[in-house]
C-alpha cells in the first residue's frame, strides 16, 4: 500500500513538474534567429500568448485581445508587437507595444495597424497624407497602411484614402467624412465604410520605378552643350564690343 502511494505521489510531482516547466517555455521572450527574424513557436492559445505582452500599455492589450478573438493565434510574436499575414483581405495586420498618441479624428493611442496590397499613384501621395498622419504607404512594395486603435477605423481609414487615390475625394473631404463616420461609430452606428473595404485589393501593386540612369546622361549631355552655348555667346558678346 505505501509502495503505491509513494508511486502516485511520485507520478504527480512529475507532473506537476512538466506543466511547470511547459509554462515557463510559454512565457520566456520569444527567440530570433541570427538573421534577426522570429522564431515560430508552437500555436498559443489566447490566455498563454497574455505572457508575451506583460506590462504593455492598455490599448495595446486591448487591441491585441479582440485580433486574438477574431484572427486567431499571430504568425509573429516578439516582445514589441504581434502580427497577423495573409489575413484576407488584409496582407498584414499588427499590434504594437509602442502607442502613439493621435488626436484626429477623435483623441486615441495608435497601436494597431492594418496593411494591404494598393498601388499608390505618384501624384495621389500629397492628398493621402494631407487626409492623416496615421495613413501611410509604400509605393515601391505596394502597400497602404493605416494605424488607430480599433480595426473598424483603419478599414474606414482604407476606403477613404482609396476614395482619394480613385479620384473620388480629395484630403480635405475624406477628413469631414471620417469625422461624421467616427461619431456615428461611437453612437453604435456601424456602416460597410467602416466593416469592409469597399476596394478590391491588388496582387501585383508593387511600383520598382524606372532607372534614370538614361536620364541622368542625357541630362549631362544637355548641361554640356548649354554651357558651351553661354560661352560661344559670351565669346561673340566680348568680340562685337571690341569691335
Amino acid at each position: 500500500m505505501q509502495i503505491k502511494k509513494l508511486a502516485i505521489v511520485l507520478t504527480l510531482s512529475t507532473m506537476a513538474l512538466t506543466s511547470c516547466s511547459t509554462l515557463t517555455g510559454m512565457s520566456e521572450t520569444p527567440e530570433y534567429a541570427a538573421d534577426g527574424t522570429t522564431i515560430q513557436k508552437p500555436s498559443l492559445s489566447p490566455e498563454e500568448l497574455a505572457r508575451f505582452t506583460p506590462g504593455w500599455p492598455e490599448a495595446s492589450q486591448t487591441a491585441a485581445r479582440e485580433m486574438i478573438e477574431k484572427y486567431g493565434n499571430p504568425n509573429e510574436w516578439t516582445a514589441s508587437s504581434l502580427t497577423w499575414t495573409a489575413v484576407s483581405p488584409f496582407k498584414r495586420i499588427v499590434v504594437y507595444r509602442e502607442q502613439v498618441t493621435h488626436r484626429f479624428p477623435i483623441l486615441h493611442q495608435d497601436v494597431l495597424e492594418h496593411v494591404v496590397s494598393y498601388r499608390i499613384p505618384a501624384d495621389k501621395a500629397l492628398e493621402i497624407t494631407k487626409f492623416d498622419g496615421s495613413v501611410t504607404f509604400n509605393r515601391t512594395v505596394g502597400e497602404l497602411a493605416v494605424r488607430s486603435n480599433q480595426e473598424a477605423m483603419n478599414i474606414l481609414g482604407l476606403n477613404l484614402a482609396s476614395d482619394i487615390i480613385q479620384g473620388k475625394r480629395n484630403a480635405e473631404s475624406a477628413r469631414v467624412e471620417y469625422g461624421k463616420r467616427t461619431v456615428d461609430l461611437l453612437n453604435g452606428n456601424r456602416s460597410a465604410h467602416t466593416e469592409n473595404l469597399q476596394f478590391i485589393t491588388q496582387s501585383n501593386a508593387g511600383d520598382s520605378d524606372e532607372s534614370a540612369k538614361i536620364r541622368w546622361a542625357q541630362a549631362e549631355e544637355e548641361r554640356t552643350q548649354s554651357q558651351d552655348k553661354k560661352g560661344m555667346l559670351k565669346q561673340a558678346q566680348e568680340e562685337e564690343i571690341a569691335e
